[in-house]
């Protein structure tokens, strides 16, 4: 490999220009705004930040479209990939131009603005004390605000022993005296900060896309400081340091000649096997792009049609699911191995799964999204099954791998060691009875048919597996809106994949009489917000519905819909000893007590009879 160096602005342009190509292999642009900020602030400190690794080949292969739209096509006289560094180049890219990095999200196509601010006036040393004898007047530090008992980065303007005046970020200021060194996500934040409506109107805080493309004096005119101002100086010399990076900073470039796709591919899988960088899935579907060039487009579109059905997988997912496939275990290791007709057979296959599983899951399991499941892995043995076989073959089948869905959401099958579970679990797909060892897996972590308990749900929130179950019985008593009366299903509900629902006892009211209490945030918020205090609505209804008592809104809705039918679909006690505040945690016993027993009358109708 060939080492040389390239300033920022040459890398970029040559990322726009379309001189340096993304090839296929390449992952889509995934960094968060806060990476992006830290990348900023170690080029202003003239810190190194990896290195960028090139491949120059005399004919392009099957490359990915930009991140940027209306880059302009020049006349490429070398062919420039880019195989490592491409998250840097592309959030450099928006930095200094202003344009927004262009994200798939599901079927859609958004954008997104990276906007960064700089402290001009950020001190000139971010060091830390090391002990709270060592503070003194002048020290920036975190400090404890009594209003709400949280910590905020301020000055000590004042000492009295161990108490600290501290003048705040926000504008706050009063005595502390729980005071602490500055964390490193808080020493960064000194220098730069995403964009926010506490720093976007401070004068010292400047738009550092708006640095880059309007220059130094620019920036100074209109904070109206001449030479004559005290921090002229000061200033004057940050801006220019950060202005001029994109011309001084230099980002060594490693360029690879004379090798084939095949081996660039193995290069770029050992460079980023060495951090944490990519995930396996990235990895193999590098190698399969390798084997098979092409692929990557028709993962593509597979996706935006199983999105389209509201079954939401990625092409990391597929590319699982097509390992578990043609080698029956789920680890990466061989993926190397497989032929260019073995991976398509592979995804043949895969599709067809796929296709079945979502049929299964939206006809005979009452989910009728995947955004539903507490995890994707779920789906991994229904698709390797159903590529070769029926799930619904017989009534015994059928319910045999319904029984296994729901008792492996329920226990949390898929949580910690997921490859290790789901090689057991493919394991046992060549049986005449597959679900029956299947299940066997899931008692051997929690007991043999295990029963779901009240105790199970009282205080389980919506990101708990058994929410997922919550959900299905709803579906299978045909649960509706109390509001407009509408069917309770996916469709009915809001944008982002998200589940509607809302507070049976309101959430302000009921965080007053927690309050009240003493009962303090983090447990009022988890009393709160738990699933037997939550009904299920559509979009409509959740935006409708009032915000009374239960006391007053629950003889409303039985009013409106003739009886208590509407909360009985979704195991809602209406009894009006439950229905006041005073009354909350045995109507959350009653209510936890209804969902267990519901969910477990779904599942003893499910229950395989075992040889």
């Amino acid at each position: 490999m060939e080492p040389t160096n390239r300033k920022i602005q040459a890398i970029v342009d040559m990322y726009l220009n379309r001189e340096l190509l993304l090839p296929e292999m390449q992952r889509k642009y995934v960094w968060r705004a806060t990476q992006v900020r830290d990348l900023i602030d170690s080029i202003y400190r003239d810190y190194p930040s990896g290195s960028i690794l090139i491949w120059e080949t005399a004919s392009i292969p099957q490359t990915k479209d930009p991140s940027f739209q209306n880059t302009e096509q020049k006349p490429i006289g070398k062919q420039l990939l880019l195989l490592d560094g491409q998250q840097r180049v592309a959030s450099l890219a928006s930095v200094l131009t202003g344009l927004p990095i262009r994200i798939k999200e599901g079927t859609k196509v958004k954008e997104k603005f990276i906007d960064i601010y700089f402290n001009i006036d950020h001190p000139d040393d971010t060091s830390a004390a090391e002990d709270d004898d060592l503070f003194e007047v002048g020290d920036v530090v975190e400090a404890k605000w009594d209003e709400d008992g949280e910590f905020y980065i301020g000055k000590i303007t004042q000492a009295d022993g161990k108490r600290f005046y501290i003048k705040f970020d926000d504008g706050d200021e009063g005595w502390s005296d729980d005071v602490r060194t500055l964390g490193d996500e808080s020493r960064k934040e000194l220098f730069f900060r995403l964009k926010n409506r506490a720093i976007e109107n401070k004068t010292h805080w400047i738009s550092v896309t708006k640095l880059f493309n309007v220059g130094v004096g620019s920036i100074l005119r209109d904070l109206k400081m001449g030479a004559d101002h005290p921090s002229f100086d000061k200033y004057n010399q940050r801006l220019n340091t950060l202005y001029s990076r994109k011309d001084s900073y230099l980002y060594p470039l490693q360029i690879i000649r004379e090798k084939n796709y095949t081996e660039v591919t193995d290069i770029f899988i050992r460079v980023n096997s060495s951090g944490t960088r990519l995930r396996g899935t990235d990895l193999a579907l590098a190698q399969i792009t390798s084997i098979w060039p092409g692929s990557i487009k028709q993962f593509e579109s597979f996706v935006d049609e199983c999105i389209s059905k509201n079954f939401y997988v990625d092409e990391n997912f597929l590319v699982r699911c097509m390992v578990c496939i043609s080698t029956n275990q789920p680890k990466f290791d061989n993926v190397s191995r497989l032929t260019p007709s073995g991976l398509q057979n592979a995804w043949k296959l895969t599709k067809k799964g796929v296709q079945n599983s979502r049929e299964f899951l939206n006809n005979n399991a009452f989910t009728d999204s995947t955004a539903l499941l507490p995890s994707y892995f779920l789906m991994i043995p229904l698709i390797h099954y159903s590529s070769r076989h029926d799930l619904c073959s017989t009534p015994e089948t059928e319910k045999g791998f319904l029984y296994w869905l729901y008792n492996a959401a329920i226990w949390g099958r898929y949580s910690g060691s997921s490859e290790t579970k789901l090689g057991e679990d493919l394991a046992c797909l060549n049986s005449s009875e597959p679900w029956i060892s299947l299940i066997d897996n899931v008692w051997k972590m929690v007991g043999k048919d295990r029963q779901v308990t009240p105790e199970d749900i009282v205080g389980k929130g919506v990101n708990s597996p058994i929410f997922y179950m919550m959900y299905v019985i709803a579906r299978k008593q045909q649960a509706r809106d109390l509001e407009t009366g509408a069917i309770v299903n996916y469709a009915n509900f809001g944008k982002n994949n998200s589940v509607e629902f809302d507070h049976v006892f309101p959430r302000s009211k009921l965080d007053s009489f927690y309050k009240d209490k003493n009962v303090g945030g983090s447990e009022r918020k988890r009393l709160i917000n738990q699933i037997a205090n939550m009904a299920f609505m559509t979009k409509k209804g959740n935006i409708i519905k009032s915000n009374d008592d239960p006391s007053i809104y629950f003889p409303k809705v039985q009013q409106k819909h003739g009886g208590t039918d509407y909360f009985e679909r979704q195991q809602i006690p209406c009894m009006a000893d439950l229905l006041h505040y005073e009354s909350f945690d045995a109507f959350v016993a009653e209510r936890s007590r209804r969902l267990a027993d519901g969910m477990n009358e779904v599942l003893s109708s499910l229950r395989p009879a075992c040889p």
